[in-house]
């Protein structure tokens, strides 16, 4: 991997100890003969979140263990250079045993890995995509593309053929990166040769699931660069929670804003939020951080279908249980890109809901019609802001600039923007994420700029230029899409 000044591992002797102390983890393979036995090559350890459920990683002085809980696989990592621990290796308790800094290069199977790696300066160290690559939002992933620093393996023909898709993974693996790693998702293919699990769209919370950034880095032992950007936006996702908290802490629960999510699956039904707790699910969860109720299906209203023989049920409404629950929501939040072909369906139904209406109704596409898919995990903190300033719930003295909830009526899709080949070894930032506490001091200084008057939360949409634009939306823009997203959804249970 590609080594900056700023990554180069400081050291230093403690003269109260015959052990070298590093205060960096070595980005580079190490001479195991230059470092006393006791040293403790990872000084900077990854501690999870206490709702991260499913995912740890223990310390040794030479090496390191992760578990994933979710599928029950563990993977030995020890620093290059040294031996890795015989007994640990004879327990034969460890799907892969890799040198680390990984030396080799990395697959990924779906979109959401890309942002980890991107946020962390790797995306040199991706090889290949594997999958569909129109699915793909980065652009700086589309540029290694294009100029064939990305290989794709895709059956485009057949693109659901499982056989023929491991068969092409692991010839590539054989012929073209005798080292490289492949990240399996939650259900996918964890016991195959030189893959790798990650199962952090199955953790119960938010912050949990950005959590798994821990998991990249412990690969190339940048945990000290991953517990920065942690903490960072973990602060910032607790910044927007106490100024919601603040907002609304007079508000009766009734007076709360109400927020609707929900979308429509061709030929089934109306797929809507269900909430029995905060943390049921991520929707149920910005809810909650925004002081905001949302509208949850009732137990045994609506109709049910499973697609894994029985052992998970789907819940679907029929227009009128639809109708009888959410037309009085003030917000609508629809999380797909069919809004304006299930309008022109079912316009009778939904002008008489109030969100639409007033014209509130909101998609995800604020970034691109695929990149809520792909990054907004790894913008945990953008979203919730987004949402908070939907709901009203924001600093009033802040602008917040919407990035993923777009409004269907009067902003456009939005742009996943573009990349430079300067770019592509830049750690990737998120935009329009900065949070001003209420009653800090930068709080009061806006007030200030303001004269001294509240005022009420300001949301400038996706773009300053937005409000003026008209709907790019066209009704058949999406089509095809739905069943695959669908199908897809069903499988990963994270869309």
């Amino acid at each position: 991997m590609k080594l900056s000044a700023a990554s180069v591992v400081l050291l230093s002797i403690a003269s109260r100890s015959s052990a070298t102390i590093l205060r960096a983890n070595p980005k580079e393979c190490i001479i195991a003969s230059d470092y006393d036995a006791d040293t403790d090559f990872f000084p900077e350890k990854f501690v999870p979140d206490e709702t991260t459920d499913l995912l740890t990683i223990t310390y040794h002085n030479t090496y390191k263990i992760v578990t994933n809980k979710f599928q029950n696989k563990t993977y030995l990592l020890y620093q290059c250079g040294t031996d890795p621990p015989a007994d640990e290796i004879e327990s034969g308790d460890y799907h892969l045993v890799i040198p680390v800094p990984h030396q080799g290069k990395i697959g990924i199977t779906e979109t959401p890995q890309i942002t980890p790696m991107e946020q962390l300066g790797l995306r040199s160290e991706i090889a290949a995509y594997i999958g569909n690559p129109k699915l793909v939002s980065s652009p700086c992933l589309n540029l290694m593309s294009q100029e064939d620093e990305l290989d794709i393996i895709y059956f485009e023909q057949d693109p659901y053929n499982l056989t023929l898709s491991a068969q092409g993974i692991a010839s590539y693996l054989a012929a073209e990166e005798p080292e490289l790693i492949i990240l399996a998702g939650p259900y996918g293919e964890a016991d195959a040769e030189r893959h790798l699990a990650v199962a952090a769209s199955l953790e119960r919370t938010a912050v949990a699931t950005f959590d798994w950034l821990g998991l990249y880095a412990a690969l190339f032992n940048l945990e000290g660069f991953a517990n920065d950007i942690i903490s960072e936006t973990k602060s910032r996702y607790e910044c927007s929670a106490n100024n919601a908290a603040s907002i609304t802490a007079d508000l009766a629960d009734e007076d709360k804003p109400t927020v609707l999510w929900a979308n429509f699956f061709s030929g089934i039904g109306w797929s809507v939020a269900e909430c029995p707790t905060w943390d049921s699910a991520y929707y149920c969860e910005y809810a909650h951080h925004c002081g905001a109720n949302i509208i949850s299906r009732p137990e045994g209203v609506g109709f049910n279908q499973s697609y894994d023989g029985g052992k998970t049920l789907y819940w679907y409404l029929t227009d009128e249980e639809f109708l009888e629950l959410g037309k009085d929501a003030q917000t609508w939040i629809y999380p797909s890109q069919t809004f304006g072909e299930v309008y022109n369906e079912k316009k009778d139904l939904l002008d008489q809901f109030q969100a639409v209406k007033t014209m509130e109704v909101y998609d995800t596409q604020g970034q691109g019609a695929f990149n809520w898919y792909e990054q907004r995990l790894g913008e945990y903190d953008v979203v919730a802001l987004d949402f908070c300033t939907l709901v009203g719930t924001n600093n009033p003295n802040t602008v917040h600039r919407r990035r993923w909830f777009r409004n269907y009526y009067v902003e456009p899709i939005g742009s996943e923007g573009s990349c430079d080949a300067s770019e592509i070894d830049e750690p990737y930032e998120p935009q329009e994420a900065q949070c001003t506490p209420i009653g800090s001091e930068a709080d009061s200084n806006l007030k200030n700029e303001e004269g001294g008057s509240s005022v009420e939360a300001k949301d400038e949409g996706n773009s300053v230029e937005n409000k003026e634009a008209e709907n790019a939306a066209s009704p058949g823009a999406t089509k095809g899409f739905c069943a695959a997203l669908l199908i897809a959804s069903l499988i990963t249970g994270t869309w």
